[in-house]
Parts: C-alpha cells; structure tokens; sequence
C-alpha cells in the first residue's frame, strides 16, 4: 500500500513528536496455584481467548512484560535468551496508509478508509462476520434473521453500493443433508482466494447445544457472477488456506495435513500426519499452516497430543509446495496449544510457551526454529498472538490477553494504548486493533513505534472486523 506525506503532515508530526506523551510499562506478575487448579486456569484461560474472538472482552488484572530481570530456562530445551528491554510509548499521530477496514457496527456492515469518517455499507442487520477482498473491493458478510436456521450470505461493493444476496438463507441449507438429529446446515468458513472476487465456503451441522460438525466440503462461489462450484466433496476437504499467489491450497483435518491444486485436483493427501489433538471441549483442532509470501512453501505447528499432559512439545514441519516434500524442522519443549503457537511468515521464528518452573505459571518466548535463540517476553498469563508481515515485529500479551505489547526482533517493546482485544497486521509495521469493552469499542490504528489513533466507533456486542491486506 502505497503512502504519501505531504509538507503539512510532516509538520503535524513534528508538532506530535514535540508534545508526545511516554509511558513504561510496568513488571509482570506471577502466581502458583496446585497443579489441579492450573489445568483449570489454562482451560478457562482458553475458553476466554476463544469468548474474546467473538467480542467477550475478558477481564484481569493488567501487568506489564518482565522487562530486564532474569528470565527462567527451560530445563529440558535450554534457550539462550535475550530479555526484551522496555522502551518509550510515544503517541503521535501516523502518516495514515491507503487502507479499508470492514467492521460491524449495530449489527450492520460498515466501512473505514482513515483518516475518512466511517459509513455504513448496509442498513441489513443480524450480520455475524464480514470479510474484505484482498482489493479492498468487496465485503462479503454473513447474516442471520435468527439462529434457528441457516445463515444467508450477502456482499457488497467497498462504495456501498450493489449490495445484494449471494446464497439465500434456504440455499445454505440445501447445499448439504444435516444427519439425524442436526437442526439445519449453516456457514462454516468463509474466505476469499487471493487476488479474485471469489470465496471459498464451507458448512457444518447445527445441534441443539454445543459442539462443532463440520461437513469437511468446499464450494467456490464468484461474489460478481454467483456462479457457485462444488470443488471437495462432504468429508474430503477440511479447513484451506489459499496460497498467495491462489494457485494451491492446503487442506488441514484433525490428524493430517494435505495440499491441492486451487481447483481441488493434483491432491497430495496426509503429507504430514499427527494424532488429534485433545482440545479439552466438544470440537476438533484442525492446525493452521503458513504460507510463505512467495508460495513456494508453507509452515504448520503441531502440538503434541494432550496439551496437559507432563513435558508438552510442538513440533515444526515446513513444506515444498512443488514436491509437497514435508521436513521437520524441530521439535520444541513448551506449551504449543493452551495458549497456540505461532509461525512467523517468514517461517524462521515461532512465539510459544513454556512452563520450566511450574504448569501454572507460563514464560513466553519468541525463538528461531529450533530455539537455539529467543527473546524472553514476559511471565504468568502470557503468550504470543501474531507476526507481523516481514516477521520482524510481533504481537504479545502479558497479564491478560487484552494488554498487548509490540516486540522487535532487534529488542524492544512498547504498551499497545487502550488494550487490545485483537491485532490484524496490513503491513510490516502497522496494524488495525479493537480497544474498549462490549458496548464501547473503538477501532484504532496503531504502529509499532506506538502511535494510535481512533478510526472508528463501533456500537453493539461484536467487535468483528476485516483488513484488506
């Protein structure tokens, strides 16, 4: 995405720089409780992630990383590590990129294009989760009229306008047979295929009370034209990640990893296979592989079986995307599932836990592949949330999952302001966060110097939001 600075901005900034205010984090805090109670910590900790991605904002005493002090080694996997040294948070206001943030705002679709003001996309309510085209150019979105049948769903042109109906509610429905004892058929997954206007969907079988049941199908539906194409059949897809240049897919299940073609042809099945992962909930995991920027090659973490279990490890495979070859990379000590791993885009780093003093109390790190380097990042409730582009930045939190940090590769950190409930990178430095509590949501810019500013002020319980990217 393309920036311009102008005179008068430059100005500005200066202006910002002079009167900046700064702000040091604070030292983390950690506590010891029996082992039976930190297996029931971790599990709520989970489900409160889980609660948190879908606008329950979690809450907890906010502490700050543990800065300079002495980190703890894992005693099985010993990690040369580098303390992360506080650093100023500097508010100032960034030169704003050319970007589009879908959001939901009154259970409706809206728009952002900082430093524009917010419009709305769609006066239709009950809308679930929207999702931008990486062209900035159209807005799917889900919607229910109620949740005692299936969604339907809609898109839009980034204008509002040509808003119209791609898969009616009854046409959900009927694109599978629910099994006995199933309600109705509804929406799983919903993605766009890099560099098109088209989606790739998915369905599941909804029951009375919790659980998930996925169909395992793949369906490729043009937003322009409508035109839909059944490309896996029920029980041969799985969850997919297009790659970015859209011409593979990896197609992930609970206990094997698989790469096609876009189409669904030239299948390489089971090229890595592992036992499912206990999940501790009624639903299985199915892992979440990393495209490499250039899609010669993707990443995958597996975490070993029973998160809980004595000594845990996540072992780290990278793929060939011509040949589908699967290597090893490492196998690491830590807790790679409670909270979840993950791999750098540019798939040289990965951000875990481990717990080498007690279960209940975790240290997270940000290490190379094979963790014979890493960043210590804090102590207690901890963990690494995402990358950014280049994989050179990082998002973390330390205290509770709402106060996030920005670590450096080269060192560093600054305090995200207003506490974040999630982070979606759009570039090397930058990135679109949600602050606030249910009711009271803001969408913030912020950068990794520390800078943010308000975009948008969402109204309702969701804070569902999408970056074109």
């Amino acid at each position: 995405m393309q920036k311009r600075t102008s005179l008068a901005l430059l100005i500005c900034l200066w202006l910002a720089a002079v009167a900046c205010e700064i702000t040091i984090p604070g030292g983390s805090v950690s506590t010891l409780v029996s082992e039976a109670e930190a297996v029931a910590s971790k599990v709520a900790e989970a489900q409160t992630q889980t609660a948190g991605s879908h606008g329950a904002a979690p809450s907890a005493t906010e502490t700050g990383p543990s800065g300079g002090g002495p980190s703890a080694t894992d005693t099985e996997t010993p990690v040369p590590t580098q303390a992360l040294t506080p650093t100023p948070t500097v508010t100032a206001t960034p030169s704003p990129p050319h970007l589009r943030v879908a959001f939901i705002s009154g259970g409706s679709p809206w728009m952002v294009e900082p430093p524009a003001a917010a419009f709305q996309l769609s006066a239709f309510t009950g809308v679930d989760s929207v999702h931008i085209s990486d062209d900035g150019q159209r807005v799917a979105y889900v919607r229910h009229n109620d949740y005692s049948s299936p969604a339907e769903l809609r898109v839009v042109h980034s204008d509002g306008t040509n808003d119209h109906t791609l898969l009616t509610s009854a046409q959900v429905g009927g694109l599978e047979t629910p099994p006995g004892g199933a309600l109705f058929v509804d929406l799983f997954q919903v993605k766009w295929i890099p560099g098109t206007h088209d989606l790739f969907i998915s369905t599941k079988a909804d029951f009375e009370g919790p659980g998930l049941a996925r169909f395992d199908d793949l369906f490729r539906l043009n937003a322009d034209t409508g035109a839909i194409t059944t490309i896996l059949t029920a029980g041969n897809a799985g969850e997919v990640w297009p790659s970015p240049d859209a011409a593979k897919m990896v197609i992930s299940r609970a206990t094997a990893i698989s790469l096609a073609n876009i189409d669904g042809t030239g299948r390489m099945s089971d090229i890595i296979t592992f036992p499912a992962i206990i999940t501790y909930s009624e639903y299985q995991y199915y892992p979440e592989p990393v495209w490499a920027h250039d899609s010669a090659s993707f990443g995958v973490i597996i975490a070993s079986e029973d998160p809980f279990a004595p000594s845990p490890t996540g072992s780290i495979w990278l793929v060939n995307a011509a040949t589908g070859a699967a290597t090893l990379a490492s196998t690491l000590n830590g807790n790679f599932f409670f909270p979840k791993a993950v791999l750098s885009p540019t798939l040289d780093h990965v951000g875990y836990v481990t717990n080498p003093v007690s279960p209940s109390v975790n240290e997270s790190y940000v290490s190379t592949l094979d963790g014979s380097f890493g960043l210590h990042l804090g102590s207690g409730t901890t963990g690494v949330d995402s990358f950014a582009p280049d994989g050179q930045h990082f998002a973390y939190y330390v205290g509770a999952p709402v106060t996030k940090y920005i670590g450096s590769l080269g060192g560093g950190t600054i305090l995200v302001p207003g506490g974040a409930m999630r982070i979606r990178w759009f570039n090397d430095t930058e990135f679109v966060y949600a602050a606030g509590t249910v009711a009271s949501w803001t969408l913030r810019l912020g950068n990794a110097g520390g800078a943010s500013n308000v975009i948008a002020n969402p109204v309702g319980d969701r804070t569902t939001f999408d970056v074109d990217e």
